[in-house]
């Protein structure tokens, strides 16, 4: 009725307003729902690519993981078999018994070393020795030097306690340790036998001497015909009077009557043999003489650095092992 009582212009303005208002209406719904579509749509994307994504870092995991265990295996076996390489047992040192034939093939090794007792030369023993040495069986032992092999000829009848100690030296291994040739003194002889791992030296301690089998004395340094009482080779400990052999030896660089083997603890218990071990004796160098590296020095240090620096000429017993022990085979004949 309001409508209808106004003017006619003011009529059609207010269809046109009232038309344009319901036309803004719509376009505004449009849009609310154009945008919603859009952002359903971005929701979805998103969550395709969310998805996809997953499902790609879970295959590079697995694919990963795949990689990772097939190398985890790999350092395994490898460590397996670094284990069982650093585990396997080191060799023994057995008694001389059991070694025997382990000994025997490491002689040939050099072949300097005399490969059984039957090698070695036996001249008649009045050429040899002041008198007839005790009979018995012997003990081969070979040992490496800086200059050359030296083959020993244990007598356990000799000196009994002697030689038994010299033995337990060589099969424990005491003169893998380095043990230094420290006072060699030209035409008369060597001394040896501390170790060059100074802890070595603690096991021996003095034993008694052992019965004498040379005659003693000034009056007795050769026989009638010249030889002297302890020729070239023999070997004995180093001791300081009654019953103070330890661990040190002395071996005669030349025929000597007048300073070895006429006191009871210098009695013999063996000698090196063979025109390879002399020639070896023949080669220490002698130099340093009684100027050698202390024996405290040895004592304290072993075969150090410091020794080698100091003495740079000193010679030394490498290695020792036993090739053959007529004890055992019983087939000896002296």
């Amino acid at each position: 009725h309001q409508v209808n009582s106004m003017p006619k212009n003011q009529r059609i303005i207010r269809r046109r307003g009232a038309s344009k208002g319901k036309s803004a209406f719509a376009i505004n719904t449009r849009s609310i729902f154009i945008f919603f579509c859009l952002l359903l749509i971005s929701l979805f994307i998103a969550l395709c690519h969310s998805h996809y994504t997953l499902l790609r870092t879970n295959n590079n995991s697995n694919s990963n993981n795949e990689i990772l265990n097939s190398e985890s295996s790999k350092k395994s076996m490898n460590d397996n078999q670094i284990i069982i390489k650093k585990s396997a047992p080191e060799k023994e040192m057995k008694p001389v018994e059991e070694s025997k034939k382990v000994q025997k093939k490491e002689s040939g090794n050099n072949p300097d070393c005399y490969s059984t007792i039957v090698s070695i030369p036996r001249p008649p023993w009045q050429e040899r020795h002041m008198i007839e040495p005790p009979k018995g069986p012997i003990v081969l032992v070979c040992c490496e030097t800086t200059k050359g092999v030296l083959n020993i000829a244990v007598h356990p009848t000799w000196a009994p306690l002697g030689a038994d100690r010299f033995l337990n030296m060589v099969t424990t291994g005491y003169f893998s340790s380095k043990v230094a040739l420290f006072r060699c003194l030209r035409n008369f002889l060597c001394q040896f036998g501390l170790a060059g791992d100074p802890d070595l030296n603690k096991p021996y301690k003095s034993m008694k001497d052992d019965p004498p089998w040379l005659p003693l004395g000034p009056d007795h340094r050769s026989n009638s015909v010249g030889v002297k009482r302890f020729p070239k080779g023999y070997l004995a400990y180093a001791g300081a009077g009654p019953n103070s052999r330890s661990n040190q030896l002395i071996v005669a660089l030349s025929d000597n009557g007048r300073l070895a083997g006429g006191i009871p603890w210098e009695v013999p218990w063996g000698e090196v043999v063979g025109d390879i071990s002399m020639r070896t004796l023949n080669q220490f160098y002698t130099g340093y003489g009684d100027k050698g590296p202390s024996q405290g020095m040895l004592h304290r240090e072993g075969s150090s650095e410091a020794v080698a620096n100091d003495y740079p000429l000193l010679d030394y017993i490498t290695e020792c092992h036993v090739v053959e022990d007529e004890r055992i085979s019983d087939k000896h004949n002296v």
